[in-house]
């Protein structure tokens, strides 16, 4: 499935240098203030009429966007704070389509940096608060050869990467409001359909190479919540993929060639929920389901070099997954669902490759919250049926080997 169109600059672009500096001893700076304190808000319906060869539908709304790609290093500085509301909705309807897609993004405030053949230092904060995030994306038509929905809710979303270049982040993430993502599917007959919907209250995604990665990150969620569903009907289908995810606080770090040093708090006060519903009373091929729900979840991974990970992790708010199938096959399709909830999850892996490597990891991890996952599939006339259901309070995961393998 192709992602979500990303966020270039959208309300008020953040100052980026496009010309490299190549002779200057110091990286180039910038500088980053943003406030919005009104509702942004994103709408597209397109309709489709018979012989329509492909349509799509897209709606993106941000409230604080900014954005920097650059070659021989940066110093940057920002502050983004959301007041208001930030809604989107993608909606394609009509008849038969052979390629139809649907995609909805809102978020409160982006942060997206790239550099290479320098070093990147960062300091950044995001605040949202006194509106939430809302994305909707449906998809209603007759037939189609391929068929694509997804929908994203992110209040704070901070993304970097670097290439031959050290990695310095402080990160400050907080939020008192609400993320929904919604994506809904109904179809007569689709050859294959993929529908995802995904949410998050702060995010953040770092990724580098031949790098040294020195990382603090701080996430807090008060109150609010964050949902995402994803529904399908269809009355014929084959090889039908439905994923849903829902999250509280989410960081992401992975790192080749170079020693990390990675330090986090993530505080969660919020209820977390991904529901996954299909409805297909005839299938063929496969049928792939999951619904994934995490109060907070830190990954980290490195290639090749040392790597120290230290998270702290509190999570009060109830964390729920539930995945459901209901249906019936005539030629043995496959069913092949699961729906797993966790309250603090933290995974760190380093991999040895030419040469020695070794992982330095601690977690403190706390849940008060309830942690339920729920899946039923009922499917007459299915080739196998796989289901699967897993609640965990907390998980520290801790890994060293020569693969990249789990």
């Amino acid at each position: 499935m192709p992602q979500i169109a990303r966020l270039a600059a959208a309300t008020g672009l953040a100052l980026a240098l496009a010309t490299p500096v190549l002779a200057q001893s110091t990286p180039p700076t910038a500088l980053n203030g943003q406030l919005n304190w009104s509702d942004v808000i994103a709408d597209m319906t397109v309709v489709t009429h018979e012989r329509t060869r492909s349509a799509a539908a897209t709606a993106t709304a941000t409230g604080n966007a900014a954005s920097g790609d650059t070659t021989g290093g940066l110093d940057a500085r920002s502050r983004q704070e959301m007041s208001g509301s930030a809604r989107a909705g993608a909606r394609l309807e009509g008849g038969d389509v052979r390629y139809g897609s649907a995609t909805a993004q809102a978020h409160a405030n982006t942060l997206e940096a790239h550099t290479a053949h320098g070093d990147f230092n960062l300091s950044a904060a995001q605040f949202a608060k006194g509106g939430d995030a809302e994305a909707r994306a449906s998809a209603k038509i007759g037939n189609a050869y391929t068929l694509e929905a997804a929908s994203a809710a992110v209040l704070n979303s901070a993304t970097t990467s670097v290439h031959h270049g050290d990695q310095t982040v402080r990160l400050f993430q907080q939020a008192t409001q609400s993320a929904t993502a919604v994506t809904d599917v109904d179809a007569c007959c689709t050859g294959e359909t993929n529908a995802a919907a995904a949410s998050a209250i702060n995010a953040w995604s770092a990724r580098s190479s031949t790098s040294t990665v020195m990382a603090n990150y701080e996430q807090e969620s008060w109150a609010g919540a964050s949902q995402a569903t994803t529904d399908i009907y269809q009355g014929r289908a084959w090889d039908v993929t439905a994923a849903t995810s829902a999250a509280s606080n989410s960081a992401s770090v992975a790192n080749k060639w170079g020693y990390a040093q990675i330090h986090g708090s993530q505080t969660s006060h919020t209820d977390v929920r991904a529901d996954t519903r299909v409805t297909l009373p005839d299938f063929a091929g496969s049928i792939d389901m999951s619904s994934h729900g995490v109060g907070n979840a830190t990954l980290a991974t490195n290639v090749g070099s040392d790597m120290m990970l230290d998270v702290t992790q509190i999570n009060t708010g109830g964390v729920e997954a539930s995945a459901q199938m209901t249906g019936a096959s005539h030629d043995y399709g496959e069913v092949t669902l699961s729906a797993t909830a966790i309250g603090n999850e933290v995974y760190g892996q380093v991999c040895s490759q030419c040469g020695d490597a070794a992982l330095t990891g601690a977690a403190s991890q706390n849940n008060g919250g309830h942690i339920v996952a729920t899946g039923r599939v009922s499917a007459g006339g299915a080739g196998y049926i796989v289901g699967s259901a897993t609640a965990i309070g907390n998980s520290a995961t801790f890994f060293t080997g020569r693969t990249t393998g789990n």
